[in-house]
């Protein structure tokens, strides 16, 4: 039996008051040291520090790795979610719609060196809405992805929808 499976994760997001602070003290700072330039000793230190740790802060988005909530499992005639707190269990033959947004595979240009926010999202018979975020680590798994979706729209005529980069 063909099956494609991976990690549902969920990946922190800061909020908009924090980033607006980073990067308040990233421009203030970096006017300051490299535009304003002021003769008092202490104030360039500290800009300069503020600056160190805003810049290093806004480049670390990458390195958190995201918070692993469970698996999915795909087969050809259902859809398997193992969350640490529930089980559930949907028949592909039940579903209305089934997509993928994605985003691309781990990369440190992308969002995160660990995995992009790749959302797997399908309607039951039911009209409920189930996301999950999944991770793709590589290209091989993104190419498993790909003809796996291919195969389940073919075979159980299934609507299989895709949305975000172009290149899936």
């Amino acid at each position: 039996m063909v099956a494609f499976e991976t990690r549902i994760v969920r990946t922190w997001e800061p909020s908009k008051w924090l980033r607006i602070l980073g990067a308040l003290l990233l421009v203030g700072s970096g006017i300051t040291l490299y535009v304003w330039k002021p003769d008092i000793r202490w104030l360039m230190i500290l800009s300069g520090i503020v600056y160190l740790i805003s810049f290093i802060f806004a480049l670390s988005f990458s390195f958190i790795k995201p918070k692993n909530l469970g698996i999915i499992s795909i087969t050809e005639d259902r859809i398997q979610v193992n969350l640490k707190e529930e089980k559930r269990e949907f028949q592909i033959s039940e579903l209305l719609e089934l997509g993928l947004d994605y985003k691309g595979y781990a990369s440190f240009w992308k969002h995160s060196i660990y995995g992009n926010k790749n959302h797997l999202y399908f309607t039951n018979s039911s009209n409920d809405i189930l996301d999950y975020e999944i991770v793709i680590e590589n290209k091989e798994k993104k190419e498993e992805l790909k003809q796996f979706l291919e195969d389940l729209s073919v075979t159980h005529q299934l609507k299989v929808a895709h949305s975000g980069l172009s290149s899936f």
